[in-house]
Parts: structure tokens; C-alpha cells; sequence
């Protein structure tokens, strides 16, 4: 069953979808349970997920035939593989760093926490592995960078950057980066940070969510 198309990707939904979600539902009404603002949640943040990668690939070149959403899941399908590594990993991370802290409404699930967490052992490879983010972290995902061992940082748009677009980043983090920095981790600081900027700038523009504490 089509739904529509998101970002110039077709989405589809499997029909079994569509009876879980009816027996849940159901289920959860005899129950006096509330259950249509979870499903909802769960949805949009599966969604969302496989709509990262479809439209990274997109904008790489790389033909999207749909996105399909299973029972278990879901799936973004492609015409073919591409052939450069490079542009396979970013399509690749995309799923991963999409933020699910609005869609869920859980605040643990920044991009940052959602990729260190779906890496799970692999975590633990040989040199450590690097962690790729739109905007410096803030004193939560750099404290699961600390715990995960992560050997690298490399962001974009900087902490003042997040705190001019209205979000209260915390403190802390000064502190922390300096005892990762004494142990080796290495912070690649600004990579692109006029577009990771113009990413926050956008979102508040377009109307999006300021979470988290507030001034």
C-alpha cells in the first residue's frame, strides 16, 4: 500500500502492518490502555529512520525505488549498490543519526546516543571508531562517547552555534573534552560548519521544536 511520497521518496507500507497496528489497537482499547500516541511514536521514528538513508542516497546520485515499512521494520530500497565506499558509508550512518528524540519523545535518543548504541560491539574495534555528528555534542552524547570509547569526534556546527538557534546545551562539556583529549581522542572541531549552522538555522526557521531545558 502506497502512503505518499516524503522528500521525493515513495513510501510504502506492507499490509500486515496495518492489522498489527488494528489489533494493537484494539487490544489496547479493551484494556483502557492508551496506545495510539506510542504506535504513532513508533511509526514516525521507524520512518524516519529509513527515510535518513533513502534521502541521503538521493541527493548522492543513487536511484531510490521506495521506502517500505515491514512488521519488524523497515527497509530502503535502492536500484543498485554504489560502487564508491565513501558514499556507501554515508548512506549507510544515515539511518543511525537520525534524531528519534522528538519523534519518540524520549530525550536519551539524540544522534548521537542512537549511533553509539546501534554500533553495540562494534564499538569495542581495534583503533577505536569515529563518531561523525551535524553539531558538536552536548554534555549527554559526549559522555556516551567517553563510555564508548570513542577514538574520534568530527562535527560541524559548534556548540555556540546550537545555543544561538534557542537549544540550552549545558555545561560540562569544556571539562570533559579536555580529560577525552588527554587520553588520545581526537576532536575534529568546525568541518563544514557553515552548512551544519545553516541546518539549525533552518529548522527554527521552518518551525521545528526547540527540546530540552529552556532559558
Amino acid at each position: 500500500l502506497t502512503l505518499g511520497r516524503v522528500f521525493g521518496v515513495t513510501v510504502r507500507v506492507h499490509g500486515l502492518v496495518l492489522v498489527l497496528l488494528g489489533v494493537l489497537l484494539l487490544v489496547g482499547g479493551l484494556r483502557d490502555q492508551p496506545v495510539v500516541l506510542p504506535l504513532a511514536s513508533l511509526v514516525v521514528a521507524l520512518l524516519a529512520h529509513e527515510l535518513g538513508p533513502a534521502v541521503v542516497a538521493r541527493r548522492l546520485g543513487v536511484q531510490v525505488i521506495d521506502v517500505v515499512l515491514w512488521p519488524l521494520g523497515g527497509m530502503a530500497r535502492m536500484a543498485e549498490v554504489p560502487e564508491d565506499a565513501g558514499v556507501e558509508a554515508r548512506i549507510a550512518i544515515a539511518g543511525p543519526l537520525v534524531n528519534l528524540a522528538l519523534a519518540s519523545g524520549i530525550p536519551l535518543l539524540h544522534a548521537e546516543t542512537v549511533a553509539l548504541a546501534l554500533a553495540g560491539p562494534r564499538l569495542a574495534a581495534a583503533g577505536g571508531v569515529s563518531l561523525f555528528t551535524s553539531c558538536e555534542p552536548c554534555i549527554m552524547c559526549l559522555g556516551a562517547a567517553h563510555w564508548a570509547q570513542v577514538g574520534r569526534i568530527v562535527s560541524a556546527a559548534s556548540k555556540a552555534d546550537a545555543e544561538a538557534a534557542g537549544f540550552v546545551e549545558g555545561a560540562g562539556t569544556r571539562e570533559l573534552r579536555a580529560e577525552m583529549a588527554a587520553r588520545g581522542v581526537v576532536f575534529e572541531d568546525g568541518v563544514l560548519r557553515d552548512e551544519g549552522a545553516a541546518v539549525l538555522r533552518r529548522y527554527v526557521e521552518g518551525g521545528g521544536a526547540i527540546y530540552g531545558p529552556q532559558n
